[in-house]
Order: structure tokens, then C-alpha cells, then sequence
């Protein structure tokens, strides 16, 4: 018995390279998706080639290669120019042209904006397909590491103390300036003192910038990370990504960058954004903790939106504890606390106060209970006897309202993390986007649209399957050229319509 044995590879053989391409490979869709777009009216450069001068590659080949880069772990330019040497995919994808690094580099950054309008323009394909349910969406934020190393971030803090060990040790070198009589030592202390002085100097004028921003920190590569806790217990370098996830299909819907590293004031501007997409008011939004916040919530309710937040508790306060302070209901009506043993708490404030005091000497003095439920000292209660107190700020209305919901939901909000966690994990891991190759705002955000748009054209080719993604994305084009055409009639007719009644005028 022998091995088995493969063809001989110098043998010649008559065949073409789509045969060599999966009949359901992903290249395909990329290659039919971005045929659809329209590159002139989204923006791209030399989406018309020039008259004159050295022909210019299609913009359409390009951003197929950059698409399906970004959904296959290949986001660099070197690393994108040799795969269409070597992948056979890329190969066909872009009709065996090998542009090189640098023409792919100069493509991604002359054309930010449209490349990440194609998120949104495969949306549009996905509404079209019936992919979003558009009812309930759950919005989540992961931190992505920075193009920036820890070492060019400066705080207030560093700054100073930077200033201060070099003006210190500019001193050293005075003195020992003084002090040297050797000529070629006396030029080695010069040259240290004015390196030391440059850096003074250099931390002056960022402390000076910090100063008139009002920025807390400040980075020398990347001027928009920002650092932020990883889930290592570390700090990084990095952008705050929030997205809005679809509960039917787990598409994203929409996304948003931020500089915060909590997901604080979020709400609000991602239920907003979701409504955008999909055209609709009444959504409901899965959120958690993170997101816990009377003011935010309140204007997300305004929205005409539905929002099951987690409740933050405070610190060194645990859920389902006997005395927590979810455990004392408050009565509108009655404008009163009931604690877990049934007594009242009064308001000792008026209602237009900003914070509110609700207490009861009486109750609390002669309470069985009076140890447990003053199980830490209160160094805020004035009085050498303690007792339980609470303070009612005005957003308390909402997060009552937001408790209920999240305690009428509990079902429902269980999705959240299955949800919105997917994604996130299918990026970073198998998309190997845990890092930004670009630098500030502007340019990261078009890696997360090209991100999840490898996301979502995997998701919708798992979900509907090659032959029908094909299908309905053939379907949706034809339709959108439909439509085109009858509106470029209509303003031929409008043209028309006017000029006769022009030449009337005239006439007349």
C-alpha cells in the first residue's frame, strides 16, 4: 500500500479561476454587494477616471479588497498587497490586479467618509431582507485598543512631576558645570542640560494645552485615545465602541465611538441613533449597569423609547440584602419611604429641594431591627443617635420607573448579553479587530463600520444562505436602479413641463 498522491504541478491544465473560487464563498457576495454601490455618489475619488494622465485604479476593486480584509483578519495594507499574490480569493476578487501598499493605503485614507457609508448601504440590504425585527435592540460598549502607546499619554499629574525631575536635575547639571574643569566633560553636562531643558519646555507647553482644552490627559501619537481600564485589570489605550444590536438576527444596527471609558450618558445617544435606522419610535433598548442614570434615562423616555437598564447599585451595597435600599419603596401620593419593617420615612425637605431627606427618629429609635439596618456607621447623620436616612434627588423619578421596568422584564432582559456580546466577540477574536491600525476619531470609525460589515455579511450569509443572499441581493439592486430611473423620469418630465411653459410665456 502507497501514500495518495497528488496531481503533478508543473502539469498544465485549461482552466479559468473562478474554478478554483468556492461556488459559496464570501467573495462573491463582497464582489456583488460593492458592484451595486454607486461610488460617484457616495464620494469616492476617481470613481470617474481621469481624462488625462496615468490610469487609476477602479475604486471598486479597491474596496472590495479593503472589505474583505477587514472581514479576514487582513486589515494592513502590506498584508492586504500580499494577499493578491498569494490568496486565490483575492486573486479573483480583484481580477488578479496587484496594486501595492501604498495605493492601498492612500485609497483607505483619501476615501474615510465613503467606506463608512457602506455599513449602512448593506443595512439597507439587510431591511430589505427582513433581517432586523426593529422591536428590541441591546446597545453595549467594549473598549479597542488605540493606536498609542501608554508611554505618549500625559496627565496633568505626570506632566508636572515630568517637569519637576527635569528642572531638578537641570540644577544637578549646573552645578556640576560649575564645579568641572575638564573641557570634554564640561560639553557632555551642556548637552544633558539642554535636553533637560527641552523637556521642560515641552512639558510646559502640554500642560499650557491641557490647560486651555480642559482636557485631563493628552496624546502625543494619537491625539483622540484616550486611556481606559481593559478587562485585565490593566489600563490601555483606547476608544470606547458602543453598538446597537438587533434581537432577531443579531445584526448591528448602528455604532458610535466615544473618548469616555465608562458608557455613562450612552443611552440616550444610541436609542437615538437606533431610531434613526430603522424609522421607528417605539423600540425597546436592553442595557446594563453600565448605562444606570437618572437623567439619561429620563431623556431616552422622552425618545418615545423603552429602556431595561440593570440598577447600579452603590457602593458596598448588595442585591437582595434585607435593608437595601431598593428594599424602600417610595409613595408618590404620599411623598413618603416605607421601610422592609413598614415604617414611614417623612420628608424633611421641600419638594423643589435638589436633594431630599427622608427619615424617622421615632421609628428608627425603638426599631428591633435598628442594628442590622445600621450595620455601618453613617458619618453623615448629625445626631449621636443614629438612624436610617435617604436622599432623594430629583432623576429618582426615572430610575424608579426604570426599576420597575427592569423588574417587570427580567425575561426579557436575560437576552441582553447573547445579543449584543456576540458581535463584539466575533470581531475581536475571529476578525482579529481587538486593535486600530488608523489614528483619531475620525479614521477609527471607519475601521468599526468595515469591521462590522464583515460581521454582518457573515451573519447574513450564515443566516440566509448563499443562494438566497445572492438572490435577494440581485432583487434589492434591480429595485434600487428601478427606482432610480422612475425618479430621474419624473424630474425629466418636471424639466420638460417647465420648459413648454417657458416657451409659452414667450410666445405670448
Amino acid at each position: 500500500m502507497g501514500h495518495i498522491t497528488g496531481e503533478n504541478r508543473y502539469q498544465s491544465k485549461i482552466m479559468c479561476l473562478d474554478d478554483y473560487v468556492d461556488p459559496e464563498s464570501m467573495v462573491r457576495i463582497i464582489d456583488r454587494f460593492v458592484n451595486g454601490v454607486d461610488l460617484e455618489e457616495y464620494g469616492f475619488k476617481r470613481a470617474i477616471p481621469n481624462e488625462r494622465g496615468r490610469n487609476s485604479y477602479d475604486p471598486a476593486h479597491l474596496s472590495k479588497l479593503i472589505v474583505y480584509g477587514y472581514g479576514n483578519t487582513a486589515r494592513s495594507s502590506r498584508k492586504l498587497e500580499a494577499l493578491t499574490y498569494v490568496n486565490v480569493e483575492v486573486m479573483w476578487l480583484m481580477d488578479e490586479l496587484k496594486p501595492d501598499f501604498k495605493t492601498i493605503a492612500d485609497f483607505r485614507k483619501d476615501n474615510i467618509a465613503p467606506l463608512s457609508k457602506l455599513l449602512s448601504e448593506f443595512n439597507s440590504y439587510a431591511e430589505y431582507c427582513g433581517m432586523f425585527g426593529k422591536n428590541l435592540v441591546a446597545i453595549d460598549g467594549t473598549k479597542i485598543k488605540a493606536s498609542n502607546n501608554k508611554k505618549n499619554n500625559y496627565s496633568k499629574k505626570k506632566l508636572k512631576r515630568n517637569k519637576e525631575y527635569n528642572e531638578r536635575r537641570a540644577r544637578e547639571y549646573l552645578k556640576l558645570l560649575a564645579e568641572s574643569d575638564d573641557m570634554d566633560e564640561a560639553c557632555g553636562i551642556i548637552e544633558k542640560l539642554g535636553d533637560c531643558e527641552q523637556r521642560v519646555e515641552l512639558a510646559g507647553e502640554r500642560l499650557a494645552k491641557l490647560e486651555k482644552s480642559g482636557e485631563g490627559e493628552i496624546s502625543t501619537v494619537d491625539p483622540d485615545a484616550r486611556l481606559m481600564g481593559n478587562n485585565r485589570s490593566g489600563v490601555d489605550m483606547a476608544y470606547n465602541v458602543q453598538a446597537a444590536v438587533d434581537s432577531k438576527t443579531h445584526l448591528v444596527a448602528t455604532f458610535d465611538i466615544t473618548q469616555n471609558p465608562t458608557d455613562h450618558g450612552q443611552l440616550s445617544n444610541m436609542a437615538r441613533k437606533t431610531q434613526e435606522v430603522f424609522r421607528k419610535k417605539a423600540i425597546m433598548v436592553l442595557a446594563d449597569k453600565g448605562y444606570y442614570g437618572g437623567d439619561d434615562i429620563e431623556e431616552t423616555e422622552n425618545l418615545g423609547v423603552t429602556s431595561v437598564v440593570a440598577r447600579q447599585l452603590k457602593p458596598g451595597e448588595k442585591e437582595g440584602k434585607r435593608f437595601s435600599l431598593d428594599k424602600f419603596v417610595y409613595d408618590k401620593d404620599k411623598d413618603e419611604y416605607t421601610c422592609p419593617m413598614g415604617k414611614p420615612l417623612h420628608a424633611h425637605s421641600k419638594k423643589a429641594t435638589k436633594d431630599r431627606k427622608f427619615f424617622n427618629k421615632a421609628a428608627c429609635r425603638d426599631c428591633p431591627a435598628k442594628e442590622e439596618c445600621l450595620a455601618k456607621k453613617d458619618d453623615d447623620c448629625p445626631d449621636k443617635e443614629k438612624y436610617r436616612f435617604i436622599i432623594r434627588k430629583p432623576q429618582n423619578d426615572a430610575l424608579d420607573r426604570a426599576d420597575k421596568r427592569y423588574t417587570e422584564h427580567q425575561e426579557t432582559y436575560k437576552l441582553r448579553q447573547m445579543i449584543v456580546e456576540h458581535p463584539f466577540g466575533t470581531v475581536k477574536r475571529t476578525m482579529d479587530g481587538g486593535y486600530f491600525l488608523l489614528r483619531t476619531k475620525e479614521k477609527v470609525r471607519v475601521e468599526v463600520a468595515l469591521l462590522f460589515l464583515g460581521y454582518n455579511i457573515k451573519r447574513t450569509k450564515n443566516y440566509l444562505g448563499f443562494e438566497k443572499t445572492m438572490a435577494l441581493l440581485e432583487e434589492w439592486q434591480a429595485f434600487l436602479r428601478q427606482n432610480t430611473l422612475s425618479f430621474l423620469l419624473i424630474i425629466l418630465k418636471i424639466r420638460f413641463a417647465r420648459n413648454v411653459l417657458n416657451i409659452s410665456m414667450t410666445l405670448a
